[in-house]
């Protein structure tokens, strides 16, 4: 993604003086990916050492150049992920924190996670008005609170999502217009539901009860779950992202908050999604609310939430139900993100559940049931924190069950071909 003049003039400017730099991003599609490039392109031609933090959800790391990829093997540029999906053919070359969303928060504002430049793109209703941090807020508060240096991005034609915090016009700050709007060109979009994604959709459903309060992950296989939640009444709302899928449910009064025991009547999130001009979530009645990480995964306020139901997809379960969600293989091209902090959460609510959904096998035909994650893959979420794993062959129960039960549950929904290998699996290692 080429930086224009404005760009490079405000990288410029954010980095006049320094010989090394860390620079921390704001969540996409708060992620200001012109800007980045620019900071990129100058650091480059100042020699100047820079750390770049991101959290890019799209996965598609727009702001990366060739040239600034060659700078990692000299060791000038150091890119660490916070959440969202890391690129393949950069796994190994970048840098993470193995930490839940809540946690990457918690240190930003604590300063273990520190930076000298904090960058967003903001949005801006009114040349007399000060800014709002548009479709994602994230942990830009805390790094707002705790770093001076500041760039922002300015969508000047580009409407807030919901009621959020506002940052004042004589902070400190360099700005640059802002490009395209964030979400447009679908970045991120879930590929198209199978009947197998249908299936898995139906039946995680129809374990959320009426009054339900809904988390809802990233991905395909969780978003095939809101077609099926249309027969439910007051469900709630309070989740890390809240995509466009959801609308519908608001809008026919499905999704209404009013049984919450926390933020009664209010669509708590702290970004939105969509997928193209129009087609993200609206705040027609008000009710929508964009507040910090430090709100929507805090484990106080969670545990504040009654009924709280957590349905989020991964890589892999092994059958003592601990789940991989960043790794595809040896390959780490994903971030633990929030996925913990709900299904712990969750799990402890009272009437509440954490949902795993995921297809029985991958597109090559690997089983996603696997006997034992092993010190290969990180485990993102503990078993302990699984209630239900659903694939499109059932429902495996995993609350208060022994490790046999849990064994023998797992394999029962694998797919067909593979239930064998992993009850023998299973015999190995249970001696």
């Amino acid at each position: 993604m080429a930086a224009d003049h404005g760009h490079l003039d405000a990288a410029a400017a954010l980095l006049r003086g320094r010989e090394q730099a860390t620079v921390l991003s704001a969540m996409w599609p708060g992620q200001p990916d012109r800007l980045l490039s620019a900071i990129l392109a100058e650091s480059r031609a100042r020699d100047i050492g820079l750390t770049l933090l991101i959290a890019d959800v799209s996965g598609r790391w727009s702001f990366l150049d060739d040239r600034s990829e060659q700078r990692l093997s000299d060791g000038s540029l150091r890119l660490v992920t916070l959440a969202g999906g890391v690129p393949r053919r950069l796994s190994s070359a970048v840098e993470y924190y193995p930490d839940s969303l809540y946690e990457i928060d918690r240190y930003i504002a604590g300063g273990q996670i520190a930076a000298d430049i904090f960058v967003a793109r903001v949005s801006q209703r009114t040349v007399a008005s000060g800014f709002t941090l548009g479709t994602m807020v994230g942990y830009s508060p805390a790094a707002l609170a705790r770093i001076g240096s500041a760039g922002f991005e300015v969508g000047h034609r580009e409407s807030p999502v919901g009621k959020q915090p506002v940052i004042e016009r004589e902070r400190p700050m360099v700005t640059c217009p802002a490009g395209q709007p964030a979400g447009a060109g679908d970045p991120g979009r879930p590929a198209a539901t199978s009947a197998a994604h249908d299936r898995i959709g139906r039946l995680a459903a129809g374990l959320l009860p009426d009054d339900a309060t809904l988390q809802l992950g990233l991905g395909a296989v969780p978003e095939a779950v809101v077609p099926h939640l249309a027969g439910k009444r007051s469900l709630g709302l309070h989740s890390g992202i809240f995509p466009a899928s959801l609308q519908p449910l608001v809008a026919s009064g499905a999704i209404t908050g009013a049984r919450k025991s926390y933020g009664q009547g209010l669509h708590l999130a702290t970004g939105v999604l969509s997928w193209g001009p129009g087609s993200g979530p609206r705040d027609d009645d008000g009710r929508l609310r964009l507040v910090p990480v430090s709100v929507t995964h805090s484990p106080e306020v969670l545990g504040q939430q009654h009924r709280l139901w957590a349905v989020n997809s991964a890589f892999e379960v092994d059958l003592l139900g601990q789940v991989n969600a960043e790794y595809a293989g040896q390959v780490r091209i994903a971030s633990a993100g929030g996925q913990a902090d709900f299904f712990r959460a969750a799990h402890r609510s009272d009437g509440g559940g954490a949902v795993l959904v995921l297809p029985a096998r991958t597109k090559d035909g690997h089983s996603r049931i696997v006997a034992d994650l092993g010190c290969s893959r990180r485990v993102t979420s503990v078993g302990a924190d699984i209630d239900y794993v659903v694939t499109e062959f059932g429902v495996a129960r995993l609350t208060a069950a022994t490790a046999g039960e849990r064994a023998r549950r797992l394999i029962a929904i694998a797919h067909p071909e593979d239930r064998e290998t992993l009850a023998r699996n299973w015999n190995d290692l249970s001696g």
